[in-house]
């Protein structure tokens, strides 16, 4: 016969999900951040170098993806407050469109990277463009990694979910899904930032 599971032994077994999960997506930023930090510090570093800086021309459709990329972040955190309070359908939809939103952005960063890649006089006499691509590229790379997390929620969620023990692991996996994808987030309007205001 299968053993009950209490609530208390529940509660407890979301916990250590939690610390688990989160855990592992501090890991994971960790390793983000240093890639990232890696990449600025070459941009501060040419920055310094008259001779190595030209103008950047930043595309327009970069403002679009950034606002699509916030409101993405937005229905997740939506989509997390339904989960917590059972609201399965809703938490469906709004992971439905934290996705749709994923996908959006990174289509609108493919646009943003022709643009850049058509202008002849940027690539070849302002190689500082190249950060433009490198930013969104390598950034793409981790959106992609959260658009796989996403699917994943997706097909764990397209049912009503049922049951304390598959209620638990989705708030568990949500909540460090989500911190994951603010932090995608924060990381681009930082770069963003960098290409806008420094030494343009």
């Amino acid at each position: 016969m299968e053993a009950v599971t209490t609530a208390p032994e529940i509660v407890a077994r979301e916990r250590e999900l939690n610390s688990l999960y989160i855990i592992t997506v501090i890991v994971i930023l960790v390793i983000v951040t240093a890639t990232f930090g890696a990449l600025i510090f070459a941009f501060w570093w040419r920055s310094q170098n008259d001779y190595l800086w030209n103008h950047l021309q930043i595309p327009s459709l970069l403002w679009l993806t950034t606002a699509i990329l916030i409101g993405s972040s937005v229905m997740l955190e939506r989509a997390r407050t339904s989960m917590k309070t059972g609201n399965q359908p809703v938490y469906f939809r709004d992971v439905q469109w934290t996705t749709a939103l994923g996908v959006l952005f990174l289509l609108g960063q493919g646009a943003a990277w022709l643009q850049v890649m058509r202008s002849n006089v940027a690539l070849t006499n302002d190689k500082h463009h190249w950060f433009i691509l490198i930013f969104s590229g390598m950034h793409a790379v981790h959106i992609l990694a959260g658009l796989g997390a996403l699917g994943y929620l997706l097909y764990r969620a397209r049912e009503v979910v049922s049951g304390p023990r598959y209620q638990m692991t989705t708030r568990a996996y949500t909540n460090a899904l989500t911190i994951f994808w603010h932090y995608l987030g924060f990381v681009w309007i930082v770069l963003f930032a960098l290409l806008l205001t420094w030494r343009r």
